[in-house]
């Protein structure tokens, strides 16, 4: 017993240093801070996050316990999911899969040890998280008295149950067939997205998988009794930004009651995680290789079949040395043949379903009715993400940088990729622009542009200082869904709903700065000649 808890420490110790070395632990510990600050706002700062009709309960431990509970829950399960589903798969590509195949581990064993390091790196953020929101309650100064009751009950009851249920689906959409990839990641998110509708529209708490429904019926309870016009609003409230004019009305809120049948429903979903885990053991197949197997198999008996000739080499015909034709080096660089080779990569592997999906897309832009354009707008420009998702990253993903660099200059390497993708955005896009000018819209035509620029730039960029294709993925889907797909204005990329071609051409441009700075860093040279060094 004391050997399998030593094993499991040492492996969650392991994955914890891993992690919190990684880029994407301490972008996510940065997007915790920051909501930290950003959900706490003055009283005076105009805008509120939590809307409960327009008043919000004063800064006590209650209330911002709650609300860090609530954040947490919904935001980490977007941010930690993307930061933390693919540790399996990433044995698997570094090449210690075999080993950990050939050690005496077993199956649940190792996606314990997994879904365990994933729960205690998503503890560390939520620690961080709540930490801030202490700070928040002490630099607001509108309650000065730390309940750290207050804090932990929400903790305990709501943040933890969910998070290892978070735990749990990591390991399993690492080991389901076919979850591994970009079809994962997009029924994940859209599982997140019907989570969070249901866990705030919850008519129980048994469909509240979040936990976050006690939490929210509560404040808004609570708003109710010390503003009756509010009645109507005593089972709901919001999430997001509402800009509020004049000086926000407060109340005391003193927390939820945590009843029993709330405690057991929470212990439920632990035990859905619990099983989850199981079942991941259970198709997990330990990095199965039986089909290279066979093959070296194979190529080893026909080599015992064939013996050897002898060791000498035949005959040439030749009596001298040989002389090789000296190598050619070619001058300059052949932008065509460049750019030709990186859309070859970029599509390679695409099915011709996904071929003919895009040519629906254009052709559906082009004839269908003025009143379903706006609808189909959206989907244009998410259909290529898993082609996007792969700028920047595949040097380091595939251990080809140094090969690259010793035939290629980095810059100009960076460069024809994200001509590429700004070429396949321009193709996808050809039907809606094609529309856009025949209808004379050529604010929709200058809109759409900044957005073709945008997306690819945005994907680099990030793929460049993640080395990830999982950042790109999470924000731009998130962006999309809130931009063009609900019509926030200021996220709107596309101008579907408010065309903002300056701010996303600016944006592009900061962009490529902060790609061509990294990519300096990472490699000293900006050179579009190729380097005599690696």
């Amino acid at each position: 017993m004391s050997s399998a808890l030593s094993v499991y420490f040492h492996l969650i110790k392991t994955n914890l240093i891993k992690q919190m070395r990684s880029y994407s632990f301490l972008l996510v510990i940065g997007i915790s801070v920051f909501a930290g600050y950003a959900c706490v706002p003055d009283a005076s700062a105009g805008y509120e996050i939590f809307y409960i009709g327009g008043v919000r309960g004063i800064y006590n431990s209650a209330w911002l316990g709650g609300m860090a509970a609530m954040l947490t829950t919904m935001l980490l399960w977007l941010f930690g999911f993307f930061m933390l589903r693919s540790q399996i798969s990433e044995d698997e590509r570094l090449k210690v899969g075999p080993l950990i195949a050939a050690a005496p581990v077993r199956n649940l064993r190792y996606i314990v040890s997994k879904a365990a390091a994933n729960f205690v790196v998503l503890l560390v953020i939520e620690a961080v998280l709540l930490l801030a929101f202490m700070a928040m309650q002490l630099l607001r100064g509108e309650d000065v008295q730390l309940q750290v009751g207050d804090y932990l009950a929400p903790l305990l009851y709501i943040t933890v149950p969910s998070l290892f249920l978070l735990a749990s689906l990591t390991v399993l959409f690492d080991v389901f067939p076919g979850f591994k990839g970009l079809l994962g990641n997009l029924l994940f998110f859209c599982l997140w997205i019907f989570a969070s509708v249901l866990s705030i529209a919850a008519p129980n708490h048994w469909w509240d998988m979040f936990g976050i429904s006690s939490i929210l019926k509560g404040m808004a309870q609570g708003a109710a009794e010390h503003y009756p016009a509010l009645s109507s609003l005593e089972n709901s409230g919001s999430f997001g930004y509402y800009p509020v004019e004049g000086q926000i009305p407060t109340f005391d809120w003193q927390g939820v009651v945590w009843d029993q049948q709330l405690i057991f429903i929470r212990l439920v979903w632990i035990a859905a995680g619990s099983a989850i885990i199981v079942a991941s053991s259970l198709l997990f197949r330990r990095f199965n290789s039986s089909g290279a197997a066979v093959s070296l198999h194979k190529l080893v008996i026909s080599a015992q079949e064939q013996p050897l000739a002898g060791s000498s080499l035949p005959a040439t015909g030749l009596n001298g040395p040989l002389k090789l034709s000296p190598a050619v080096k070619a001058k300059g660089l052949r932008w065509p043949g460049l750019l030709r080779s990186e859309l070859k990569i970029m599509l390679k592997g695409l099915s011709l379903w996904w071929f003919l999906a895009a040519a629906a897309l254009i052709a559906g832009c082009l004839f269908i009715p003025a009143e379903y354009l706006p609808s189909l707008l959206p989907f244009v420009m998410i259909w290529p993400i898993g082609v996007w998702s792969q700028m920047g990253m595949r040097d380091k993903h595939y251990f080809t940088r140094g090969l690259i660099a010793s035939s290629c200059s980095p810059f100009a390497k960076w460069w024809t990729e994200w001509l590429a993708g700004v070429l396949i955005a321009l193709l996808i896009s050809s039907g809606a622009i094609i529309r856009f000018m025949l209808e004379a819209q050529g604010q929709a035509v200058w809109a759409w542009g900044a957005g073709i620029l945008f997306v690819p730039t945005l994907a680099l960029t990030l793929g460049t200082l993640s080395g990830s294709k999982k950042l790109f993925e999470v924000v731009y889907m998130l962006w999309w869904y809130l931009g063009p797909l609900n019509h926030i204005p200021e996220l709107d990329f596309l101008g579907i709903s408010e065309a903002s071609p300056e701010l996303y051409l600016g944006m592009t441009g900061l962009l490529i700065v902060i790609s061509v700075i990294a990519q300096f860093f990472r490699t000293g040279n900006l050179s579009i000649r190729r380097g005599s060094s690696l």
